[in-house]
C-alpha cells in the first residue's frame, strides 16, 4: 500500500495538535487559467482527492505550514494514468494563485490514514528503516521505494552503491516497524 511517497520521510514531524503527518500528493504546477493544480498522487486511498476532502499544505512533506485546502473537483489527466490529478481547491481561482503552490505536498495526518491488512506497509512506514540481510550484515537504510508496477523495489543506501531489494515475500523475510529494521535475503547478484 501506499498512502506516502518515498521522499520525504514522514516519521518524526508534527503536524496540526501534535500529529504526524503523510504526504499523500505533491503539487506539479498550474493546469489552465482557473486556478487548478496537476498533483502527482502518492496515496491508493480511494476517494482520498474527491470532492469535499480536506488536505493539509506542507512545504517540506513533514510539517505543516498552517494551511488547509479544500478539494473542489478533481479528475485524472486521461494520458498519464491515475497518478496524475488535475484539482481544483476552494479558493483558487485563478493561474498565479495555483503557480505559487508548485513543489509544495499535500498531506493527511496519520490519524486520517487507514489500518493496513496484516503483512501489509504504507511506504511512510518502510522509508528510514535499517536493513540487514539473514546473515546479520548491515546494508544500510531503505531509502526510497520504486514503484516497477510489478512489484515494488526498495533502494537500500549505505556506505557503499545504493543496493536495490525486490519487495518479494522470499527475498523480504521480515519487517518489524516498531524495531526499525528489515531483515532481506538477498539472491546472487544483487550486488
Amino acid at each position: 500500500m501506499s498512502d506516502s511517497s518515498a521522499t520525504p520521510p514522514s516519521d518524526s514531524s508534527s503536524g496540526p495538535l501534535g500529529q504526524e503527518l503523510v504526504a499523500v500528493a505533491r503539487i506539479i504546477g498550474a493546469h489552465g487559467r482557473e486556478g487548478e493544480i496537476r498533483v502527482k498522487v502518492t496515496s491508493d486511498v480511494p476517494g482520498r482527492f474527491d470532492e469535499g476532502q480536506t488536505l493539509l499544505m506542507s512545504q517540506d512533506g513533514v510539517s505543516a505550514d498552517g494551511r488547509t485546502c479544500r478539494i473542489a473537483k478533481s479528475r485524472s489527466t486521461g494520458s498519464k494514468g491515475n497518478d496524475v490529478l488535475i484539482i481544483s481547491l476552494r479558493g483558487f481561482r485563478d493561474r498565479d494563485q495555483a503557480l505559487k503552490l508548485a513543489g509544495f505536498w499535500l498531506c493527511v495526518a496519520q490519524s486520517d490514514v487507514p489500518v493496513p491488512e496484516e503483512g501489509e506497509y504504507f511506504h511512510y512506514q518502510l522509508i528510514g528503516l535499517k536493513v540487514r540481510t539473514v546473515d546479520g550484515e548491515d546494508l544500510g537504510e531503505l531509502a526510497e521505494i520504486l514503484e516497477t508496477g510489478s512489484n515494488d523495489v526498495y533502494v537500500v543506501a549505505g556506505d557503499g552503491p545504493d543496493v536495490l531489494v525486490p519487495a518479494l515475500s522470499r527475498v523480504v523475510r521480515e519487517i518489524d516497524i516498531d524495531a526499525g529494521l528489515m531483515v532481506v535475503d538477498l539472491p546472487e547478484g544483487l550486488r
